[in-house]
């Protein structure tokens, strides 16, 4: 039986069960072990674009910005594990704190810069203009 895929960025590709769309993806993997991998791997980087392939090969759909809303596992007696688990579209309000975020990071960088430039246009003074 082919099934559809969902493609991180980075390349891995996930067999897909079942879905409802991206926000309910069934997917079912060998271990615990190999379910935290797969847990692991959605990364905000691997969800900045997602692509969504049929069984032809054939993308279906393009998203990006995505983040893993929720995940839940279960355990079957042969130690496979059937893992749901759901994606969606970062809020505008996660983007903004993002960009707010950079901002001050780059303000601080960039407020030291002129504290240090003040340090050594202060020590050049004392030592007299040459």
């Amino acid at each position: 039986m082919d099934h559809d895929k969902l493609v991180l960025r980075d390349g891995t590709e996930i067999i897909l069960e079942s879905s409802q769309g991206i926000g309910t993806l069934h997917v079912t993997v060998e271990s615990k072990s190999a379910a935290c991998a797969l847990w692991e791997g959605f990364t905000k980087d691997n969800l900045s674009v997602v692509t969504v392939k049929n069984s032809a090969g054939e993308t279906t759909g393009v998203y990006k910005d995505m983040v893993l809303d929720h995940i839940t596992g279960t355990e079957n007696q042969d130690g496979m594990v059937k893992i749901m688990f759901s994606l969606r579209e970062r809020t505008a309000q996660e983007i903004l704190e993002e960009r707010i975020a950079a901002l001050e990071e780059g303000q601080q960088i960039q407020d030291a810069g002129i504290g240090d430039l003040g340090q050594a246009i202060s020590d050049m003074m004392e030592g007299g203009v040459q």
